[in-house]
């Protein structure tokens, strides 16, 4: 099973089913424009009634459950992912691209960004990415993961909740599930290419509610921005130049989002301004 990160295929493997089962919630496999990238192998092996992961150049880290190993890669995943960009500030916000223009929806956590990009997706855009970007002085570029669609999300997206719900699943301690959704399950293609952005649209939650577009100042949408930022220990300065060209350039609306097709309706007028 394969897990990408910009610069590395990562190659999870075990001969453990259940073990197997669970971590294809880590599977990530979008095209990506960059250079060819490095392969580092991932092993998990039953260990003295346990398991063990072992990773080249690190010492085997063993864990209780298989619900353990799922969490330990996600972490290492993560760590790997985010050194590929290491001075790069890492924004909260959904990429989208339809045709040649790109949009960023940024959000904190259960503002709606992955079930409205979603069901962008339906209407005709590509998914990049619906969690983390990395800003940069040259542009944008979305950090590989797959789609994740908590099971309490499935009503918003009555059309493709089939779908959604045959993905592969993480079960929390409660119960709960999150799956796994590749974009091109629900149509078009997963790329991932760095460049510019034609539109960032802060989302604000109306649970719901009818939704609305309004324009934003750029002071605004760089507080906004800012908000949800992750700065490194390096290239902070970098970071927050990024996100001023980015509001000096890029049109900025404030996004009240209820219901999606109104939601849907307001961001292609923007698109097409």
């Amino acid at each position: 099973m394969i897990a990408r990160t910009l610069a590395r295929r990562i190659v999870l493997r075990t001969i453990d089913p259940a073990v197997f089962e669970a971590i294809r919630f880590l599977e990530c496999d979008p095209e990506i424009d960059e250079t060819q990238a490095d392969d580092r192998v991932l092993t998990v092996e039953p260990f003295r009634g346990r398991y063990r992961i072992v990773e080249e150049h690190k010492a085997p880290e063993e864990v209780l459950n298989v619900r353990s190993v799922v969490d330990r890669l996600h972490t290492r995943l993560f760590f790997h992912s985010i050194a590929d960009r290491p001075a790069a500030g890492i924004l909260h916000a959904a990429a989208l691209r339809r045709g040649s223009k790109r949009i960023l929806l940024v959000g904190s956590e259960a503002a709606g960004k992955t079930s409205l990009a979603l069901r962008l997706a339906q209407s005709g855009c590509d998914v990049e990415a619906d969690e983390h970007v990395f800003m940069e002085e040259t542009g944008v570029i979305a950090r590989p993961r797959a789609c994740r669609v908590k099971e309490a999300s499935l009503a918003l997206l009555p059309a493709i909740a089939d779908s959604i719900a045959a993905a592969p699943a993480y079960v929390d301690e409660y119960g709960r599930r999150t799956f796994n959704v590749d974009p091109r399950l629900i149509g078009g293609t997963w790329r991932i290419a760095k460049g510019a952005v034609d539109a960032v649209i802060i989302l604000q939650p109306n649970h719901r509610g009818h939704s609305s577009l309004r324009p934003m100042e750029p002071l605004a949408v760089a507080q906004a921005v800012i908000a949800e930022l992750g700065l490194r220990e390096i290239g902070r300065s970098a970071s927050i130049g990024a996100v001023a060209r980015l509001v000096s350039r890029t049109r900025l609306y404030d996004l009240s989002l209820g219901e999606h097709e109104s939601a849907v309706k307001c961001i292609d007028r923007a698109l097409d301004a």
